[in-house]
């Protein structure tokens, strides 16, 4: 059981012409070409439970098709699936599963006019499989929630050190600091733990991440959003680096970003840390 889902880079294009205008119609018959283009270096590396990063060597001014094919038989979550482009030899593959095999092949577009033989190369890989290690109990309500603070204010340990070496996400566009394990840095009540604890988020729509605590939010579970939601998670994000929509509404859980799409949280569970990651 498998389901495909393909994303398309497509770059900017300025065609112009130095042909005289004519009244009679011209037909240009294109040389036969027999050459195969395929990529080569095709490398794919997992950078979180929902992320694969999408490497190849690409020919300038060429186009690429990526096809993300699930390997496993649950295919439950396969539309939170988002393709990232970030250049014509580089895409982010977000809104994956936790342990999960896939398929991954590039193709280069033809160009206008090409004849030659357009070659796919496949790879696979599988996202991060976390070790539980403990499990904590549902909070109800509205928890769609994810306030923020900035990470210009964490000047003093444990949270200092916690920071250190994080970057603003260079993949999703949230501005939110990340860890050499793709993991999110947020503030969560001591309920669930303290700094340098790590944890699997499963939201109800089935998108998951992983967060590492960099500060506290004190002895409780959440604190009141917006009068009755409950504010369970806050992101740290980098100095200068807070999205306006979000400065705006106070809360990263009213959009969506390249595939970390937010709901309300379905299960919070803490896990042994895994393998460093390169973004």
């Amino acid at each position: 059981m498998f389901e495909k889902f393909v994303g398309t880079y497509i770059s900017a294009l300025l065609v112009t012409s130095s042909v005289s205008p004519s009244t009679e119609p011209v037909t240009i018959q294109p040389h036969p070409d027999t050459s195969i283009h395929c990529v080569s270096d095709l490398q794919v590396s997992p950078v979180s439970v929902s992320c694969l990063k999408v490497t190849w060597t690409a020919e300038q001014s060429r186009d690429y098709t990526v096809t993300c094919t699930i390997l496993d038989s649950d295919i439950t979550y396969v539309d939170n699936m988002c393709f990232v482009f970030k250049s014509n030899s580089l895409c982010y593959i977000t809104g994956l599963r936790e342990g999960t095999s896939y398929s991954i092949d590039v193709i280069p577009i033809a160009k206008e006019g090409e004849t030659s033989e357009m070659q796919s190369t496949c790879a696979y890989a599988k996202t991060e499989q976390v070790e539980v290690i403990e499990n904590f109990p549902y909070e109800d309500g509205w928890t769609n929630c994810f306030a923020y603070e900035n990470a210009a204010g964490l000047t003093r340990n444990p949270s200092w050190s916690a920071i250190r070496e994080c970057i603003p996400d260079p993949i999703t566009d949230t501005g939110i600091m990340r860890d050499e394990y793709g993991d999110y840095c947020v503030a969560m009540g001591t309920k669930y733990g303290y700094c340098n604890d790590r944890f699997l988020i499963t939201l109800e729509n089935g998108i998951q991440f992983t967060v590492k605590i960099c500060d506290s939010k004190g002895d409780v579970p959440y604190h009141y959003f917006g009068g009755t939601g409950k504010c369970v998670i806050e992101f740290i994000h980098g100095n200068g680096q807070l999205p306006n929509c979000v400065a705006f509404t106070g809360n990263y859980g009213c959009f969506s970003w390249n595939g970390l799409d937010f709901d309300n949280i379905q299960s919070i569970q803490k896990i042994n840390y895994g393998n460093p990651i390169c973004y």
